[in-house]
């Protein structure tokens, strides 16, 4: 059985994490040469795609504070004409980088899970250069995320709410204007905001989907819950993933808030 990491990279990167972070990318003025910071890279998805956006010219820095998610980072290969990719271990607050260095800043889908959001926000604006540009994608609601909606509501229905709880998680700060006034305090400006729709597909169908748990913050819980108990989950998800089979393949509609704001101070 693979590592939760290399499960996570497997597994949902391809299906979530990388496709987003195109979208995340696409918002920004990102270009030839420029150099970029991706905080919480995870196993490096947006650094990745950032790498081949700067081009040889560029660089990307990479910071998460788990060792074994930039272990599996670090062992993908770069793309052709990529940015070479530095990658730190380092929390979001403080981060170890210097001041005043990166042309853009990117964090998606992490900073929900800081313990202080404004701290995390004002060390990425202490590492921009003047009139840098800082992008962050946060979830919206749960039930605007189907899959995941539908792993609610199995985990209610069979391990009760402190379970539901674990899987609610990425998903508890949903109010774009939230986000939009904490960038505010930690000093941005000219804050934008969108609202940005996709899916999540697993071609394979449920029992694919099924697989993707092991890498998912759920896992420590269903890997210690007698067979019965397993087993009742699993067979709970598959009715509720019933609206979202189409053919062989498991889709299920996804939503992102993206605020992208400038560094003029």
């Amino acid at each position: 059985m693979p590592s939760i990491p290399q499960a996570y990279d497997d597994l949902l990167v391809p299906r979530i994490f990388a496709p987003w972070a195109e979208v995340l990318l696409d918002r920004t003025s990102i270009a030839p040469g420029m150099r970029v910071l991706d905080v919480a890279t995870g196993s490096g998805p947006v650094a990745r795609a950032a790498a081949r956006r700067a081009g040889a010219a560029g660089h990307v820095t990479a910071t998460d504070i788990a060792a074994p998610m930039l272990e599996v980072a670090r062992n993908k290969p770069a793309a052709e004409g990529s940015a070479p990719v530095t990658y730190i271990q380092s929390p979001a607050a403080p981060l170890r980088v210097t001041n005043g260095t990166f042309d853009l800043v990117t964090c998606q889908q992490s900073l929900q899970f800081f313990p202080d959001r404004l701290a995390a926000l004002r060390e990425m604006k202490r590492a921009l250069r003047p009139g840098g540009q800082i992008a962050v994608a946060v979830w919206t609601g749960i039930e605007d995320n189907e899959w995941f909606t539908a792993i609610q509501k199995a985990l209610l229905t069979t391990l009760g709410a402190e379970a539901a709880k674990v899987i609610e998680a990425p998903f508890r700060w949903p109010q774009a204007e939230a986000l939009k006034r904490t960038i505010e305090a930690a000093g941005f400006e000219d804050v934008w905001l969108t609202r940005e729709e996709g899916t999540l597909t697993f071609e394979n169908g449920i029992e694919q989907a099924i697989e993707a748990l092991i890498a998912m913050p759920i896992a420590p819980i269903l890997a210690t819950l007698p067979k019965a108990h397993y087993e009742a989950v699993i067979d709970r998800l598959r009715i509720e993933a019933q609206p979202l089979l189409q053919g062989g393949a498991l889709i299920g509609k996804m939503a992102s808030n993206i605020a992208v704001a400038s560094n003029l101070l």
